[in-house]
């Protein structure tokens, strides 16, 4: 099978629109070709008309020129009328010699008042350059300058008859030129009809064998889209590109239409385990959040009730009241993001709770360099932190110790940092504690630091936790959660 010959042996679209286009495409060279050159054989006729006058002009001024200049050399011999008078001579001459001087193109009249012109200047060159030889007193001065002085004259005659003539010829090419011109606009006119009608030609055709079945296929496309697979086959009226597309469609259509019911039970189960998935996610998120260390509930009710015996009600008053704020702020709290400033109000409570239970042995700085109320975290996010920086950091430690709470803003990225100078983990501990924060994020299971890393990979996509510790030298927890808002302060060391 031929590539530009259809199934059926007919004209492929390509070729009839290709014929056409070649067409329309000479007809409109051609009329630009004889445009062009009609209007650079305009031009050249006109420039050759403006330069024979203006040559005929020049030498007409040249010569007036000289013999004014002439004139004044007689009657005042001076170094200056002098140099005047020689460029006068000068310039005749460079005009006379940019005379056009060709039979063939200036024709017998002008050729014969040029030969007349250059042979007269000649000749009054040999007498004017005799006359300036002889002395004022010679017998023969007066005569000689009057002399000259005619022939100057004739000069002038004869450049003023050579520019009639030149002024006639170039009115008769002028006339001949302005009649061809005049039936340009014909010639450009039939030319444009004849381009004008081939288009319309092709559009007739385009119209009929691509527009028209391009129409309908659209048409049923959006029939198809909205679902009514029940509109008849569209007719194949070509044997061209276009009848085997619509051909195609037809098949693409029926195949469509039995695939319809099973895509959209697909659809229709794909929808709903994404939707059971997001609700799982949604309540692994709100299970992580519940998860209460109780042994520290325990912890420190037990210490309350021990302080209740030993002190009046005023400490443990307070104590209670802080529970309770802490219990309120935990229960409350229902989304999965809240702002900085709202978890630290959180913490407050349970720092209080661990001061009384330590008895301010180990104390609580922070530095917040950025707008807590407008950053956003993990709600539930620093309590677990700080309480592992309690528990298992600073507990043994008799001589008490800091815990340091910094946030600031680093390009558009929120930092936190929770440090202890407790006693640290060596290489072998961190590397446990980091596999079970990965395990944790796999499995979900845990409610420390692996449920903190795993809810920073949900919430803030690029977002992560890092730990750092050195027996001995303490213990650095590292959030990085992307935010908007920037900040210049800089990450301090925890001696």
């Amino acid at each position: 099978m031929a590539r530009n010959k259809t199934a059926q042996g007919g004209i492929s679209l390509r070729r009839k629109v290709t014929a056409w286009l070649a067409a329309i495409l000479l007809v409109t060279m051609l009329s630009t070709g004889i445009a062009t050159m009609a209007g650079q054989w305009t031009v050249r006729s006109f420039d050759m008309l403006l330069a024979d006058n203006a040559v005929c002009y020049t030498v007409q001024n040249a010569l007036k020129d000289e013999t004014q200049a002439f004139a004044r050399y007689v009657r005042q011999p001076t170094s200056e009328t002098e140099q005047a008078y020689t460029a006068a001579c000068t310039a005749s001459e460079q005009s006379l010699a940019a005379l056009p001087f060709d039979y063939a193109r200036i024709g017998e009249e002008r050729y014969a008042r040029t030969w007349n012109l250059l042979q007269g200047y000649a000749g009054y060159r040999q007498e004017r350059d005799a006359f300036l030889q002889l002395s004022p007193s010679a017998d023969t001065y007066i005569e000689q300058m009057y002399h000259v002085m005619a022939l100057q004259d004739y000069l002038a005659e004869y450049a003023l008859r050579l520019t009639q003539a030149t002024l006639e010829q170039e009115n008769a090419l002028y006339s001949s030129t302005a009649a061809h011109i005049r039936h340009l606009p014909w010639l450009y006119l039939g030319l444009f009809l004849t381009a004008a009608a081939l288009m319309l030609l092709l559009i007739r055709v385009l119209s009929r064998a691509v527009v028209r079945p391009l129409l309908r296929l659209a048409q049923a496309s959006r029939s198809i889209a909205e679902g009514d697979f029940s509109r008849p086959d569209l007719p194949v009226k070509s044997s061209d590109e276009v009848g085997r597309l619509t051909g195609t469609f037809n098949q693409m259509k029926h195949a469509m239409a039995q695939q319809l019911t099973t895509q959209q039970a697909l659809h229709r189960e794909e929808v709903r385990n994404l939707a059971l998935e997001k609700d799982l996610e949604h309540t692994r998120l709100e299970v992580l959040k519940s998860q209460v260390n109780p042994h520290f509930l325990f912890n420190t009710l037990n210490m309350i009730s021990c302080m209740a015996r030993l002190e009046d009600a005023a400490t443990t008053d307070q104590m209670i009241v802080h529970l309770g704020s802490l219990f309120r702020h935990n229960l409350r709290t229902k989304r999965q993001q809240i702002t900085l400033e709202e978890e630290l109000d959180g913490l407050e409570d349970y720092i209080y709770l661990q001061q009384m239970r330590f008895d301010g042995r180990i104390t609580v700085e922070k530095s917040i360099h950025v707008q807590s109320a407008a950053v956003l975290v993990p709600s539930f996010m620093l309590q677990p932190v700080v309480e592992n920086a309690y528990s298992h950091g600073l507990k043994s430690r008799e001589e008490g110790g800091r815990i340091l709470l910094r946030a600031w803003m680093q390009d558009k990225v929120l930092v936190l940092t929770v440090a202890d100078n407790g006693n640290g983990m060596t290489a072998e501990e961190l590397d446990a504690v980091q596999a079970k924060i990965v395990q944790s994020e796999q499995t979900g299971r845990s409610i420390g630091l692996g449920n903190i890393s795993r809810r920073i990979g949900m919430l803030y996509p690029g977002g992560k936790m890092q730990v750092y510790s050195r027996a001995g030298h303490g213990t650095v927890v590292r959030f990085e959660l992307p935010q908007t808002q920037q900040s210049e302060e800089k990450e301090e060391t925890l001696s």
